[in-house]
């Protein structure tokens, strides 16, 4: 990696200016590491790893509420199957009605039909 990408890759990843510099200059190989060298380094680690604790805090409360909605959308969704349940219930009730009072009328007009014929044959025999 070149000294110029580097830098631009730790100011890209939110490493400012001052540090990104001190640390491309100690990884130059004429460089010569000193204490102060170290400290900025784990200095660096430190902060990195501290937001990449902030950012799994936020990703973990992320999946929790994301996880709470999921199960109040399944209890909400739960509870309109059941109401669509009931009101198809009722429709196939009041179908079931239709259908034997049209068996109830389709009986009558056969016995009506039944005994006209009856009534109108004795009397022409």
């Amino acid at each position: 990696m070149t000294e110029k990408s580097l830098f631009t890759e730790l100011k890209r990843i939110g490493i400012n200016e001052e540090v990104a510099a001190h640390v491309q200059a100690s990884l130059n190989g004429e460089h010569y590491a000193t204490k102060n060298d170290l400290l900025t380094m784990q200095r660096l680690i430190y902060e990195q790893n501290e937001k990449m604790f902030e950012q799994n805090e936020k990703m973990v409360n992320g999946f929790a509420n994301l996880k709470s909605e999921i199960g109040e959308v399944r209890t909400e969704l739960k509870s309109e199957i059941a109401d669509m349940r009931i009101e198809i219930a009722g429709v196939r009730t009041e179908i079931g009605g239709m259908h034997r009072q049209y068996w109830i009328t389709f009986g009558g007009l056969i016995t009506t039909i039944i005994s006209v014929f009856a009534v109108n044959w004795y009397y022409h025999l």
